[in-house]
């Protein structure tokens, strides 16, 4: 089969690619595949937009890849609580909704990441992760794009996404949330990072309703179910499930190409291309070579660089440069005093809230945002009516009592290192028959420095609010809790050895491979990685758009 451009991965930052590409080139044809099943018609559905509980456990099952089993969602504080018991075992590590990268005894017992864990259904892990879009911070920010570039691309990913910081109303309990923060951390925070509603990827209708963003928004009209012939605004875009890429096809390949600057859109081409690639449809095991123009890799920051080392694409920094910030969470029950004495100040009524009123736990979300030098952090406030986890706290009292929990999470920087990588086995593979991954990632003296200084800055905000609540303690998440994984495929200036791709996430020494995700940002950084992502995704789509018009 002949495409014009095949994507490999279907998730937020394909669909990205898929989007802006059909937009901008409606007659090119695409091909987007994705190893894993389908969990709703519509393509990519965020599994919370489910509203049956019984479908929405199934689609969390099907996401599981081969550890398909039924389990009672495992959360991130429940998981912070087995750690802090000593309970910690492989079968509590992933979260509903993802299966763990490494997960056979053998394995976990060299693995250094072992939270480390990824979601196999079409949509990927857009239709599981949390929607939190903050914009990075100075210090976060890629340094070598130029500023009006790197706006233009951000503006364009907050409109794909639907960032709003209006998917909660606001309700005493969430002002005093706000106040209380403020109060703390407002001093710290310059006039434009102070503590705000967290921007998140939702729409909401206008009866408070949200839909939760995912691949399926993104992609638009190419989400729904495949139409007949002439039915569709984009005739030319076929999405592929349960179809995995076991290797690309290359020609032209200059190993021994010397570094270069790029200067211009087009000059990172040193002859090497993608021809094709092999893929199988998993369900019958039947394979097919796909011809493609242009090939788009964005898997995520694991499998994306698996892909490319099983094809033999091994630059020296492949799977290399391994990042994720270290998280740390604790649990503060909201003092009904506080509540009352602020929304007095404010002249807000008292809540009467009605805990039975909602079909979620988390009812607001908010943000102390990164700004080094004087908050090098990320911190993401939950609010929920509702404990997260088994604790010794009362049951309500009275109409209207429900305990008000208020979760903490405080992200630090981690240094970015050579050595922190991906190992991937010569001999071994994984349950897909893909070279197995393993993970050697360790934290310097540096970064335990900045965990400590984090929990700090974390307590002063849980003594504001109140007591903490049993075990409920300060607890580091283990590595890999926080499913943000960058630096695998990083890009960089120039094709020194230190990347893989160049700042359109074109892979050095290829006229036509393009990668995408959280692998290809470069630095360290505490916030959510996904804006920065799709922003890369859309900056790399003109390079892609100059490209498809010399050969058309």
């Amino acid at each position: 089969m002949n495409t014009d451009v095949l994507i490999i991965g279907s998730g937020p930052i394909g669909a990205t690619y898929a989007r802006i590409i059909a937009e901008q080139k409606p007659d090119a044809k695409i091909l987007m595949i994705d190893l894993g099943p389908r969990l709703t018609d519509k393509a990519g559905q965020h599994t919370k937009n489910i509203s049956n509980p019984a479908d929405m456990e199934a689609a969390l099952i099907k996401s599981q890849g081969n550890k398909q089993t039924a389990y009672p969602p495992i959360s991130v504080p429940q998981r912070a609580l087995a750690v802090q018991k000593g309970e910690l075992t492989a079968d509590i590590l992933a979260r509903a909704g993802t299966h763990l990268a490494t997960d056979q005894p053998e394995d976990l017992a060299k693995n250094q990441m072992p939270a480390a864990a990824m979601s196999s259904n079409v949509g990927g892990m857009g239709s599981h992760w949390t929607c939190a879009c903050p914009t990075p911070g100075n210090a976060e920010r890629i340094p070598f794009i130029p500023e009006a570039e790197y706006e233009a691309a951000f503006a364009k990913a907050k409109e794909l996404l639907c960032v709003t910081q209006n998917a909660f109303p606001e309700t005493p309990e969430s002002l005093a949330i706000m106040k209380t923060l403020g109060s703390v951390f407002n001093e710290k925070l310059g006039k434009d990072r102070q503590v705000q509603p967290m921007p998140l990827a939702c729409k909401v209708n206008e009866n408070g309703e949200r839909y939760w963003t995912g691949a399926d928004l993104i992609l638009g009209e190419m989400a729904a179910p495949q139409p007949q012939k002439g039915e569709s605004s984009f005739p030319n875009f076929e999405l592929r499930s349960e179809t995995l890429c076991r290797r690309l096809f290359t020609e032209g390949v200059q190993n021994d190409s010397k570094p270069k600057t790029q200067n211009s859109k087009l000059e990172n081409t040193e002859g090497g291309k993608i021809t094709g690639a092999l893929i199988e449809h998993l369900p019958t095991g039947k394979q097919e070579e796909i011809h493609a123009k242009i090939v788009i890799v964005a898997c995520d920051a694991l499998r994306t660089p698996q892909l490319l080392w099983a094809s033999g694409i091994r630059p020296k920094a492949l799977g290399h440069y391994l990042n994720e910030h270290p998280f740390i969470f604790t649990f503060v029950e909201l003092k009904e005093d506080l509540v009352d004495k602020i929304c007095r100040d404010a002249m807000h009524r008292v809540s009467t809230y009605n805990p039975n009123s909602r079909t979620e736990p988390t009812i607001g979300v908010f943000w102390v945002p990164f700004d080094a030098p004087h908050h090098p952090f990320h911190g993401q406030i939950m609010h929920m009516d509702l404990s997260p986890m088994k604790t010794t706290i009362a049951p309500p009292l009275g109409a209207g009592g429900a305990k008000h929990i208020v979760g903490l999470g405080w992200g630090c920087l981690k240094s970015v290192q050579y050595k922190d990588r991906i190992v991937f086995s010569k001999t071994k593979t994984d349950y897909l028959g893909m070279p197995k991954m393993n993970f050697k990632f360790q934290y310097t003296e540096g970064d335990k420095k900045n965990i400590e200084d984090a929990k700090k800055m974390q307590l002063q905000a849980a003594e504001a609010f109140g007591k903490v609540i049993k075990d409920g303690d300060q607890t580091v998440m283990p590595a890999g809790t926080s499913l943000h994984y960058q630096g695998t495929t990083r890009m960089g200036e120039t094709n020194d050895g230190t990347s893989v791709c160049d700042t359109y996430s074109q892979v050095w020494g290829f006229d036509n491979l393009f990668v995408g995700g959280n692998g290809v940002i470069p630095m360290s950084t505490t916030s959510n990685p996904t804006l920065t992502s799709v922003a890369m995704a859309v900056r790399a789509c003109e390079k892609i758009k100059t490209y498809l018009h010399q050969l058309y």
